[in-house]
């Protein structure tokens, strides 16, 4: 799930769909020192040599890279967890702290600032404050990061195929988690896809909080901290919510459906209808989100569903136009024809035109009639 409300930059790494972005190669990448920052001792300037030459080198997300810890590349193939989030075409990056990581022995912690300056005002804009590690691995400095490291005192419950971890003041339940599970051996079951051998599923009650832990100190989520990120090549969910931490089912779908969705060229709100359609969004079922989509609906009368899929509304609250209502078509072409339906459905490219024409061929209707049915689905699903 994303914030539409931040800019166009930020937005687009927030969107879970978003391919992992590697810095736009405008500008050379400048590494400044804050106040402070003592990169001359032993050993810090050679981690700061160290960092200075990934950040210089442009990293790109999801390969691997020989500065991190091998360690850690075995366990998360798209090793720098942050970097969807941080690396997103800035070159001004400033060190505000390297020192010794209290409690983990030949451990360093780097924060690092992004932001950009306003060439007339010299106004700072900031991305993202984060965090990495640096620590001795075969003799050597290497890079790590902070979500093993930062959460190594929380509470840790594998049910079925996922590990639950959470913080210790943070109540679990069994329950749900168990529900949980099995909807991941269903789902993978109901589309034929292999299911995960392992899921990381970090939460807390907010998501920056989660975020946090993952080494994400400040990164502009927008009002609604409640929802959720997936990384599925590292098979690792981060989601924050208050009441249904356990369940919250639609970037777990993204973990699952990703081998039914990587072979395909699915436009980005076919991938999140489908997710909405089988794992809900914000925290509610497909079934629940349906009454506040029909009322919005009912209130814009002239919206089709080519107006979502090209410019959609921005979320409000639980509603969100584009992910519900892609999620009604989702379940309109299930109906009709299956899997095979939604894969051809997912297969049809990114413009929209394209995917409502071939929609409309699946269900077998004309395209000018498809949002009159549409509108009658919803209005039905509704009751």
């Amino acid at each position: 799930m994303c914030s539409r409300s931040a800019s166009v930059l930020v937005a687009a790494v927030l969107a879970p769909w978003g391919a992992a972005r590697a810095q736009i190669p405008t500008t050379a990448v400048g590494v400044a020192v804050g106040f402070g920052v003592d990169t001359v001792g032993v050993p810090k300037h050679e981690i700061f040599a160290l960092w200075r030459g990934y950040l210089t080198a442009r990293p790109v997300c999801g390969r691997p890279n020989a500065l991190w810890s091998r360690l850690e590349q075995q366990q998360w193939p798209s090793v720098d967890l942050l970097c969807p989030y941080v690396y997103q075409g800035f070159t001004k990056f400033t060190i505000v702290h390297l020192a010794p990581a209290i409690g983990l022995d030949s451990t360093y912690l780097i924060r690092t600032l992004i932001a950009s300056v306003s060439d007339s005002s010299q106004d700072v804009k900031p991305l993202a404050l984060y965090r990495v590690y640096a620590t001795r691995e075969e003799g050597q400095w290497v890079l790590a990061n902070a979500l093993p490291r930062l959460t190594r005192r929380w509470n840790h419950e594998t049910v079925g195929r996922i590990t639950f971890v959470f913080p210790p003041t943070r109540a679990f339940s069994r329950s749900r988690a168990e529900q949980t599970a099995g909807f991941v051996d269903s789902l993978a079951h109901a589309f034929d896809v292999q299911p995960p051998s392992r899921i990381g599923y970090y939460f807390t009650d907010d998501l920056s909080e989660t975020l946090r832990a993952a080494g994400l100190e400040f990164f502009p989520l927008g009002s609604d901290t409640v929802g959720g990120r997936a990384q599925v090549t590292n098979q690792l969910v981060f989601v924050g919510s208050s009441s249904n931490g356990e369940a919250y089912r639609h970037e777990l779908a993204h973990v699952v459906l990703w081998p039914f969705l990587a072979p395909l060229k699915a436009a980005g709100l076919v991938q999140e209808g489908l997710m909405t359609w089988v794992g809900g969004s914000a925290g509610l079922d497909f079934k629940e989100l349906i009454p506040g989509l029909k009322r919005y609906l009912d209130g814009h009368p002239d919206l089709t569903l080519e107006s979502i899929m090209t410019s959609p509304p921005p979320r409000e609250g639980a509603l969100d136009v584009g992910y519900d209502g892609l999620a009604v078509l989702c379940k309109m072409v299930h109906d009709a024809g299956g899997i095979a339906g939604l894969r051809s459905l997912a297969n049809a490219g990114s413009e929209p035109r394209l995917v409502l024409s071939t929609a409309a061929q699946l269900l077998r209707v004309s395209p000018a009639s498809l949002d009159g049915i549409w509108r009658r689905r919803i209005a039905a699903l509704s009751r």
